[in-house]
């Protein structure tokens, strides 16, 4: 399908008319391409370029009337609304009327979108006639003159700062209409950060052209938190359009973390196998660092327990400032003012205790560095949801630094070899309690792509120290060249798993409620293979010998990708081993077979692409929950044989009359209680 039909197919019907007339612009070069004397019709071309300019400052003029209209509702919507449930303004309106209300916040943030969308599309429809007319004027040998698309590019860009800023509002509507219907208070709220954190954390992630779709989707239900700004915006400030080039308000800050490990990557790999208490030590700072000796620093420590401990994984933090931080983690000082029997205190040396632990120094090895948008209830931690974009993992080992600094200098070069941008962006949803039914909407809707346990710093780790892994992340892949690379976001989607097909189909239900008896969707059956990915159909086992021509000997080379993937796939009904999810073992390819490969064609693909990501997990420890059910089962069952026995002996059954007797009633109850004891015992048998 060509650009012109794609473009139509992107229009509003109801908006057309306040597109650009690409198909008119694309027939009036069509007809200067036809004209023989275009070089001397310099009239023909001037038309065309005024005609061009003439588009490009309508669109300017609606794009402006647009904005200015957003800013008037916000204005309005926003003057009616109390700030909470205590405002004297909410005694006076009615919940039907915050529910009308809250429709038009949801009308305005579709405005919002659809703007956007309008002009990146009419963006790149005037790049492209202005594209189409320059290689028009080459062709016929005429000095290029580029058409003047640089305003509107210009307009773009601020409509992209524009969003940000009316995300913002839009979150403080939501809040406000949020608290009045809930009858609850907390509109001048400012969210004071906890010493530590205890909270279920599941990771996803989001592609670019989904965010800001994503992120409307937060604020319907929870509000944007900046820090030190109450949420549902001041009342002392109008929101008015006059008033939009007064403020200019950003949801996201810029966060940087710098992880320290030793040359080894040790910390990495307890991280990643997630032993218990595998912990790491990173530096977090806010906004743009200075060399400031006081710029405020956090020292944090993260300490992951098993669930079977009963204990929860743990972030505790401790401020401190950039002038001591050497001091603190490489020295084993604590800085002035901060004894080892405060609270501060016994953190940062039980850090010093971890970082100098079996004579292995951790030192600065990767830094993270992204711009987060949060979105929390000031009053509440229950449910956090944050946002990480322009996401960078940078080395930070023998990276050149300033005099006296500790790490990277990042006005400084950056390699490419030394820095990774990472192509999505990265959800966290962080819960104390089970999650709302708006959660569950949010995750489920086909905009996200679950990715659990994923780490960045593991991800950086793995792809800027290649050569010091012994393992990597579970999201990694075969790249076909012997090595691991992360999975795309399709490779994560796709939901199919090798261990479904072993399994008994009854086990498994679909949408419908019926039991699964074919692969789901997605899986390998469905999608095309290459010649070697069709040997793997039917059986995953990948243990196939090539015959390799060299100067006409015949070299068989076995390959060493089930030592490479034994993690990864199923190989003859074998489960996974102990750490499946969790790692992937890296291939390490003996010298002597190195040599003997290094002849063969660029084209040979040593390791397959593994066409979807097992999630399957089998640890050794369920073996030893289903003992222990088993044994409870088991206690409970010979209790109920036990009182079937008793039943049917009859001695429940008391005795009446001198010489053991029994009347005829005792002998109703003694069949009544050997029939209930005979129906009972097959109940604890079975």
């Amino acid at each position: 399908m060509g650009f012109g039909k794609i473009f139509e197919a992107q229009m509003k019907s109801s908006e057309k008319h306040n597109y650009v007339r690409y198909s008119a612009f694309k027939e009036m070069l069509h007809s200067l391409r036809e004209k023989d004397n275009l070089k001397k019709d310099a009239g023909a071309r001037t038309s065309f370029v005024k005609d061009f300019e003439s588009e490009v400052k309508r669109l300017l003029r609606f794009a402006a009337s647009s904005v200015e209209d957003l800013w008037m509702r916000i204005d309005v919507i926003h003057s009616e609304l109390p700030s909470d449930a205590a405002d004297p303004k909410a005694q006076k309106i009615s919940l039907y009327r915050i529910e009308d209300i809250e429709k038009s916040i949801d009308d305005l943030a579709q405005d919002i979108l659809s703007l956007r969308l309008f002009m990146m599309h009419n963006r790149g429809a005037f790049e492209r006639l202005s594209e189409k007319y320059d290689k028009l004027l080459k062709d016929r040998s005429i000095r290029p003159a580029k058409l003047e698309t640089e305003e509107f590019s210009n307009k773009c860009l601020e409509m992209d700062r524009l969003v940000e800023t009316f995300l913002v509002l839009t979150s403080d509507l939501y809040a406000r209409a949020r608290r009045v219907k809930n009858n609850k208070d907390g509109g001048d709220a400012v969210w004071v950060p906890p010493e530590s954190f205890q909270r279920k954390t599941t990771k996803y992630w989001v592609k670019s052209e989904d965010l800001l779709k994503v992120k409307f989707e937060i604020v319907k239900n929870l509000p944007l938190l900046i820090f030190g700004r109450k949420q549902g915006g001041n009342d002392e400030k109008s929101l008015s359009f006059m008033a939009s080039n007064e403020e200019s308000l950003r949801d996201s800050q810029k966060i940087s973390s710098v992880y320290y490990d030793t040359p080894d990557l040790d910390v990495y790999h307890n991280r990643l196998l997630r032993h218990d208490f595998a912990s790491l030590v990173r530096v977090r700072w806010y906004g743009e660092r200075d060399q400031s000796s006081g710029f405020p620093l956090f020292v944090e420590r993260k300490v992951h327990r098993e669930f079977w401990t009963g204990n929860k994984s743990v972030k505790e933090r401790c401020p401190v400032d950039q002038q001591y931080i050497e001091d603190v983690l490489s020295r084993e000082r604590l800085p002035p003012g901060v004894t080892g029997s405060d609270k501060n205190g016994e953190l940062l040396t039980s850090i010093q205790a971890f970082m100098n632990e079996k004579a292995k120094k951790q030192i600065p090895m990767v830094r993270t560095q992204y711009m987060r948008s949060a979105f929390q209830e000031a009053t509440s931690n229950a449910v956090r949801i944050s946002i990480d974009t322009e996401l960078k993992m940078i080395r930070e080992k023998d990276a050149p630094r300033r005099s006296g600094d500790w790490c990277r200098d990042m006005k400084s070069p950056v390699g490419p070899r030394d820095i990774i941008n990472f192509p999505y962006a990265v959800l966290e949803v962080k819960l104390q309690d089970e999650p709302a039914e708006w959660v569950n909407r949010l995750t489920e809707g086909g905009m996200l792509v679950a990715v659990p346990k994923f780490s960045k710093m593991q991800n950086g780790m793995a792809l800027l120290y290649p050569r010091k892994l012994r393992n990597s992340p579970w999201w990694f892949l075969p790249d076909g060249k012997g090595g691991f690379s992360p999975a795309t976001f399709e490779e994560m989607a796709d939901t199919s798993d090798p261990y479904l097909k072993q399994a008994n189909p009854s086990l498994f239900y679909d949408e419908n409620g019926k039991p699964q008896n074919r692969a789901p969707a997605g899986s390998n059956e469905m999608r095309p293979k290459s010649a070697l990915m069709k040997k793997l159909k039917g059986d995953l086992t990948i243990d196939t010998a090539l015959d390799i021509d060299d100067g006409g000997k015949k070299l068989e080379r076995k390959k060493s990708i089930p030592k490479m993937l034994k993690s990864l796939f199923v190989s003859n009904g074998d489960g996974p081993n102990e750490y499946h999810i969790m790692c992937l073992p890296m291939s390490k390819k003996s010298k002597k077979a190195e040599d003997k490969v290094q002849e063969l064609d660029s084209t040979s693909i040593d390791t397959p692409r593994a066409s979807a990501i097992v999630r399957t997990r089998i640890e050794p420890k369920t073996f030893f929950a289903n003992e222990r059910t088993f044994l409870s089962w088991l206690q409970v069952s010979v209790i109920v044989i036990f009182m079937a026995f008793s039943l049917m002996d009859g001695s429940t059954v008391g005795m009446v009359g001198i010489g053991g007797k029994r009347d005829e009633g005792d002998m109703h109850r003694l069949h009544a209680s050997q029939i209930s004891g005979a129906l009972l015992a097959p109940i604890g048998i079975a």
